[in-house]
């Protein structure tokens, strides 16, 4: 009997071993990946000759960060890859800092389909991630940077050795974020003032209510009272802009061209004019051009070179939904990713685009409209429809049953509730039930709002401006949807619970189901921030008549679904080693 013991045990060890060792050789690869990436970068950018004929206005999109999997903050590098791949494909060149400089101050034209890109805060990960895509796309683009991250030991941030090495090899040229992340003037929701406080020193970002930074006031006291004078505000702000150029040129030797000040869109807009004449005239000094805003993607020919505007890229948009974004801003019509295209031809699309995505489908909305989807085959009198919704809480993502005709019955997942309506032919759509589900956790930690605003002493003492019902417009959640349809009722059961059973009116006689996706009335809140471009994503439906014959399905296969899966467990145990070592 402890012989057996002894045996077991030597084969645990043993298997321990082999798993201990393949962990270990999947982390010194991947870091010796990352070693060589980050010291040597071995590949050049090609001019090429393009044709220069655009005397009407570029495309600028900017990114806050590059992650390697799924992330609430950062974009994916694949999703980056297939954004810009995109745009690659449908003409876009990147133009350069001097590009736009000329441009504006010479006249010169740039590219048909021009491009500035761009990267924000400095992050070592994004340059990683971003720089196989540049090289395969021959792309260019500027990666920002904080100057007091220049000597941080924090490996988070690029090091002035990097930044010149990316310089050097022409695919990075060099932009400035300001001296500092520092927030100034900070109340929490009991309208309690906490001063002023570095952004890392932040303890829990969600228990803030009102801040500003750092350049974007007068220092205030608990009253909203200035603590200092104009000279010494201007003094405070000048010093800043003293510390970025010294550091810029002790370890770069230059000041970088492109400016993007913290926060957006308020210099110029609606901050104390005393606090904006500062800032301007030492931008001014400083910098040859300034990204000040970040709402809007396009600049035309009569933007102000000091006023220019960058589009965030969320970390939430689907490859479409940016494509949508960019059509919104250049008024130029773009081309969508479509994915399997014979799944996409058993669908009729209105108002909007879709990617057929392996088990997924990412139905994106024209701006203010709903986008729908209607598959083509007709159902039977009976059959059984299963599918996911895996799209942001904050949104309409609606299926509709028994559609013809403008004639249908529509369930709707809008900010974690189900309401159902009805529309009879020549009728209003009308409201017949309403179900509130469970509510979904998140965290303020990965999902906190933008609230950096303009605002007052009594905005300070009305308590949270977050209503506690309210979901951040990128969390995302997945309901499993289950319909059994069958002759004059519906039998709906979400998450494997039964919710409600429909009585069908007899003036409802279609025969088709289809998928809606609009935004959110209720995503306003935030005006400054809000966005009209909405995806639905629709995975592993299944549809099935009463013989259990399978009518349309896009799940996996068995064999697919186990590839999905060891590619997920992998990516999953990469990702834990980066983020524990």
């Amino acid at each position: 009997m402890n012989n057996k013991k002894v045996a077991l045990n030597a084969q645990l060890k043993n298997r321990k071993k082999i798993i201990r060792s393949i962990i270990q050789a999947v982390i010194i690869a991947f870091l010796a990946t990352i070693l060589i990436r980050t010291i040597f970068l071995l590949n050049q950018f090609e001019d090429s000759a393009i044709a220069m004929e655009n005397t009407e206005g570029f495309i600028a999109l900017s990114y806050f960060g590059v992650s390697r999997g799924e992330s609430p903050k950062y974009v994916t590098k694949g999703n980056l890859d297939k954004q810009l791949s995109l745009l690659a494909k449908q003409g876009y060149e990147t133009i350069s800092q001097q590009d736009i400089i000329d441009f504006y101050e010479l006249g010169k034209p740039l590219p048909e389909k021009a491009l500035y890109l761009s990267f924000e805060d400095g992050r070592t990960d994004s340059s990683i991630f971003a720089q196989k895509i540049l090289e395969k796309l021959n792309y260019k683009a500027t990666m920002y940077t904080y100057a007091n991250k220049m000597d941080t030991k924090d490996t988070k941030f690029l090091k002035p050795k990097h930044l010149r090495l990316m310089e050097d090899s022409g695919f990075w040229e060099l932009g400035s974020n300001g001296y500092r992340l520092t927030y100034i003037n900070i109340f929490n929701d009991e309208g309690q003032s906490l001063g002023v406080i570095d952004e890392n020193d932040v303890p829990d970002k969600m228990m803030i209510e009102y801040y500003n930074h750092y350049l974007m006031d007068f220092i205030r006291d608990e009253y909203m009272i200035p603590t200092e004078t104009r000279a010494e505000m201007e003094a405070r702000i000048a010093g800043d802009y003293e510390l970025m150029q010294e550091i810029y040129m002790n370890t770069l030797e230059e000041v970088p061209k492109a400016y993007a000040i913290m926060h957006a869109n308020s210099l110029y807009n609606n901050m104390d004019t005393l606090v904006e004449n500062v800032n301007d005239r030492h931008i001014k000094k400083l910098y040859k051009m300034h990204f000040n805003l970040e709402l809007d993607a396009y600049n035309d020919a009569d933007a102000n070179i000091y006023n220019l505007s960058r589009l965030q890229v969320s970390p939430y948009w689907s490859t479409n939904h940016l494509m949508m974004k960019i059509q919104q801003a250049s008024k130029r019509r773009v081309e969508f990713v479509i994915g399997d295209k014979k799944l996409a031809e058993q669908w009729e699309i209105s108002n909007g685009a879709a990617e057929f995505l392996n088990n997924e489908i990412i139905l994106t909305s024209l701006p203010s409209e709903e986008a729908t989807m209607f598959l083509q085959q007709r159902m039977p009198t009976a059959y059984h429809l299963e599918f996911d919704f895996h799209g942001n809480v904050v949104g309409e993502q609606s299926v509709y049953i028994y559609h013809k005709n403008m004639s249908y019955m529509r369930i709707m997942l809008k900010d974690n509730e189900v309401i159902i309506f009805e529309k009879q032919l020549n009728k209003t759509e009308t409201e017949i039930e309403r179900h509130s589900l469970q509510e979904i956790g998140w965290s303020g930690e990965d999902y906190a709002f933008n609230k950096a605003t303009v605002y007052s002493y009594h905005d300070t003492q009305q308590g949270s401006r977050i209503d506690e019902e309210e979901y951040p417009r990128n969390l995302k959640n997945r309901r499993h949807f289950s319909l059994q349809v069958e002759q004059g009722e519906i039998k709906l059961a979400i998450d494997e619970e039964l919710v409600t059973t429909l009585a069908i009116s007899d003036a409802i006689e279609g025969t088709q189901i289809g998928f809606g996706a609009a935004y959110s009335k209720k995503d306003t809140t935030h005006e400054q921030y809000a966005d009209d471009i909405y995806d639905t994503v629709i995975e592993n439906i299944k549809i099935t008549d009463e013989a259990q014959q399978v009518l349309f399905t896009n799940q996996y296969t068995k064999a697919a679904k186990i590839k999905y899966n060891l590619g997920t467990w992998f990516n999953s145990l990469v990702d834990f080693f980066i983020k524990t070592f």
